[in-house]
């Protein structure tokens, strides 16, 4: 009894052993090729948990999901003479396994033949399209010719689909960039000056209307201003004839005042002599002399001489 137990431990442990060498697993992210001495048997896209021969058959996974390398940058000269140095990147998916692992066996080597093609392609349809289809929307229809002309070419025997193919920089030649920068420095230089000279003819034309808008405006206020002030003086010398008008002797008297207020300014004024002449000729009379009346002055009325003895 013990024998067979023993017997039935080896047999579980020989098959566990080589359940684990012969068992395997298939995921969504992969598909399986089942190689026997080396010669593709069969291909597994769906996943599960699958069985092969321990020691005769192995296994190779290739990836399903969508891969992508980058080509390193190139310069290309465009159709309009311009050079260019572009870099580019590929998007590609595996779609027969079987096929790829026959031709390429590897990404690697596929995506070594692909680049290849890549820049063949793209240097002879950069060859035909200007600078201004590249910085322009139709370089989206011409990024379509390359990817239909890559899978033509290079896909398709690899068993591969070519989902895109971008550019990742469009750059100018180290030797030409100064150039093109000292063009534009200049361009801009220009457009400045332009600028500049339209600014200065505005602000003279602005500052010629100011003057104008000035002078008439200085014009009109000296205009008015003499308007107002002839009427004025006009209404003040009415004022002053109606006023002196009822007394003659007093405006006789304010108007000497006024010229002698005028006449004798500042502090440095002597006056030495005798106040003879018209222009003194107040200084001599006594204000209570002036009679209040009609304002002209009165002389001093003669005493009556007193009665004597008869």
């Amino acid at each position: 009894m013990n024998r067979r137990a023993g017997i039935a431990a080896v047999v579980a442990a020989f098959a566990a052993i080589l359940f684990y060498f012969s068992a395997f697993t298939v995921d969504l992210m992969h598909s399986a090729i089942v190689l026997r001495f080396g010669e593709p048997r069969r291909v597994l896209k769906e996943p599960g948990l699958y069985v092969r021969w321990p020691l005769i058959e192995g296994v190779v996974l290739l990836d399903n999901r969508v891969l992508n390398f980058v080509s390193p940058p190139q310069e290309f000269v465009l159709g309009d003479q311009k050079r260019v140095v572009i870099s580019s990147f590929v998007r590609y998916q595996i779609v027969d396994p079987l096929t790829f692992y026959r031709v390429a066996k590897t990404t690697t080597n596929a995506e070594s033949s692909i680049r290849s093609v890549l820049q063949s392609t793209l240097q002879q349809r950069l060859g035909d399209t200007p600078m201004a289809t590249i910085l322009s929307t139709k370089r989206a229809q011409l990024m379509a010719d390359v990817s239909q002309e890559l899978t033509d070419r290079a896909a398709e025997p690899f068993g591969i689909r070519v989902l895109d193919v971008r550019f990742k920089a469009v750059d100018l030649p180290p030797q030409n960039s100064e150039a093109v920068y000292a063009q534009m420095r200049s361009q801009r230089a220009q457009e400045a000056a332009g600028i500049r000279a339209d600014g200065g003819r505005r602000a003279v034309e602005v500052k010629a209307e100011a003057d104008k808008e000035r002078v008439v405006q200085l014009a009109e206020a000296r205009r008015q201003a003499a308007v107002l002030r002839g009427e004025g003086e006009a209404e003040a010398t009415r004022i002053y004839n109606e006023a002196f008008g009822k007394d003659p002797a007093f405006f006789d008297f304010y108007r000497s005042l006024q010229a002698m207020r005028d006449g004798l300014t500042g502090d440095n004024t002597t006056y030495v002599g005798a106040p003879t002449g018209d222009f003194f000729r107040f200084f001599d009379r006594d204000v209570n002399t002036l009679a209040p009346g009609n304002g002209a002055a009165s002389k001093p009325e003669t005493p009556a001489p007193a009665a004597g003895p008869e």
